[in-house]
C-alpha cells in the first residue's frame, strides 16, 4: 500500500507504463478501522473516486485532504467481502496489508 503517490496535482490518477485502468467509479467513501494508533491521515471518512488496474486499486480524494491518494495492490488485500445491505449502499470490507518494511 502506498500513501499520496498516485494522483497528479489536477486530480488525476498517475499509472505506470504498462498498466491500464479498467474501471472509475466517482462518489466513493473510504473509512479506515481497527489501525492503531491511528495516523491522522487515516481518520474519518474520506471522498472521492476509485481506479481499478489489472493489479491494484487506487482511491485519489476529493479536496483538500491528508491523504490525497491510496494505493492497494491486490496482493495486500486479504479478507474482503461484498456486503449488499437491504437498507443502505452496498461496500467492500476487508483488510490492506502494509509493505514489508512500511509502516
Amino acid at each position: 500500500m502506498a500513501l499520496n503517490r498516485n494522483h497528479s496535482e489536477g486530480g488525476g490518477v498517475i499509472v505506470n507504463n504498462s498498466e491500464s485502468i479498467l474501471m472509475t467509479y466517482d462518489h466513493i467513501e473510504i473509512s479506515f478501522s481497527d489501525i492503531e494508533p491511528i495516523p491522522d491521515a487515516f481518520k474519518g471518512t474520506k471522498k472521492g473516486s476509485v481506479f481499478l488496474t489489472p493489479y491494484r486499486v487506487i482511491f485519489v480524494s476529493k479536496g483538500k485532504d491528508a491523504m490525497q491518494s491510496f494505493m492497494m495492490p491486490f496482493y495486500l488485500l486479504k479478507d474482503c467481502e461484498i456486503k449488499q445491505p437491504v437498507f443502505g449502499a452496498n461496500y467492500i470490507k476487508g483488510t490492506v496489508k502494509a509493505e514489508a518494511g512500511g509502516r
